[in-house]
């Protein structure tokens, strides 16, 4: 019993020691609950994974477009009012199939009239392979026979004597006139030819320009775009429409002129089409530089898995702007990061690593995307603790439990 309650009444002096009991017992309770407030205070430490090296190969980023080898803008020489379309915009077209009818009216009569003519010019020469083989040509060559005959025996009378040399001049004269008869026959035959010529190309050019009324595919592909509607007068050499063989697509970049002598033919190309990367070949680039960029330009062929997802080859967009990696030769080292352990904000890459018990936040330089992994060049180092899935509340030097 304490010295200062001894003094009191018995029954006093049982109160005051239950009353120091409790409040004993009440600032044991105290210094539990303060010390279990202090650990809730804590974060629990999160999951972490021990980050490790690796080589990839030495790369140049760049942007480049995909486009289709075979992309040709159809028009007509002639034009004319559009009569109708059989093409719908996606639609998958065969080689050869009509596309669009123009009006032609007009046309379908001159070369009905062009094909009399060039019938009516070769029934005259017959089955006359050239001038010289022309009945009119024929007759004079024969009466030029003739008269060379002719006058070769008078020429022979006269050395004997028995023919004067009148009859021989009238003889001559008539070879002579068997020679101009022939040599105009044969020209008269010529241009009976060139004119049968003349009326036949008439002829094909009338067909040409019809034809050139009906406009077809010419390799089999999608329509990708058009230009016309039905009723609308086409000018000559004006777009009708854009098709596109999707079956091989490429992707074409610039690089600049720094960086030109690294492109070789064969050369590995990875570009990322939505979150998965593909690989390409270096197929064909300029021997110079080109365009206002001063760059050369590169084109690799792009290898799509035949398993491809349909979400995958729906991406697979002529004219889409993807991003790629170069291989240049030697090895970058870096760290592989799952991407669902970074944080992006205003374009910048972060991650949060875990050492000594206390959360670190680093800013990442990102060689490239690979999939669901950042291939990090900068900002980690191997054997780091790196936060598998940061928290949006996360604080710099921020102290978790164990």
């Amino acid at each position: 019993m304490p010295r200062s309650v001894s003094w009191l009444a018995p029954k006093t002096r049982c109160l005051v020691l239950v009353l120091a009991a409790l409040g004993g017992f009440a600032c044991e309770s105290g210094s539990e609950a303060a010390a279990q407030k202090s650990e809730k205070t804590l974060r629990r430490a999160p999951a972490t994974v021990v980050l490790e090296a690796r080589s990839v190969p030495k790369t140049l980023s760049y942007v480049g477009s995909l486009v289709a080898p075979r992309d040709a803008t159809l028009s007509s020489t002639r034009g004319g009012v559009v009569d109708a379309l059989f093409f719908e915009v996606g639609k998958s077209v065969l080689a050869g199939e009509l596309l669009v009818k123009l009006g032609a009216a007009e046309l379908s009569y001159a070369s009905r009239a062009a094909v009399a003519g060039a019938l009516q010019g070769r029934a005259r020469i017959g089955h006359a392979k050239d001038p010289a083989s022309l009945p009119s040509a024929q007759a004079a060559k024969v009466a030029l026979e003739l008269a060379t005959d002719a006058d070769a025996r008078a020429a022979q009378l006269l050395a004997k004597g028995t023919l004067s040399q009148q009859d021989y001049t009238r003889v001559h004269s008539n070879l002579a006139a068997a020679t101009a008869q022939y040599e105009g026959a044969l020209a008269g035959a010529a241009a009976e030819f060139a004119a049968v010529q003349q009326l036949e190309a008439a002829s094909q050019q009338a067909n040409a320009a019809l034809g050139d009324k009906s406009i077809r595919a010419p390799f089999a592909g999608v329509v990708l775009e058009r230009f016309i509607e039905v009723g609308q007068m086409a000018s000559p050499s004006a777009p009708l429409l854009r098709m596109i063989d999707p079956t091989e697509l490429r992707v074409r970049f610039d690089v600049p002129q720094f960086d030109a002598d690294k492109v070789r033919i064969g050369g590995k190309v990875t570009l990322q089409i939505g979150g998965r990367t593909l690989p390409a070949t270096v197929v064909r680039s300029t021997p110079g530089l080109v365009g206002q960029a001063n760059a050369r330009l590169v084109e690799a062929t792009i290898d799509v898995p035949n398993d491809a997802a349909p979400a995958l080859r729906a991406q697979l967009l002529p004219g889409s702007l993807v991003p790629l990696w170069l291989e240049v030769g030697g090895v970058d080292d870096v760290v592989l990061v799952p991407v669902a352990a970074t944080l992006s904000t205003a374009g910048l890459l972060r991650a949060w690593v875990l050492k000594d018990g206390h959360l670190s936040e680093r800013l990442l330089s990102v060689l490239r995307f690979d999939g669901d992994l950042v291939l990090v060049r900068g900002g980690l180092e191997p054997g780091e603790q790196l936060v598998r899935t940061p928290a949006a509340d996360f604080r710099v030097g921020e102290e978790v439990a164990p």
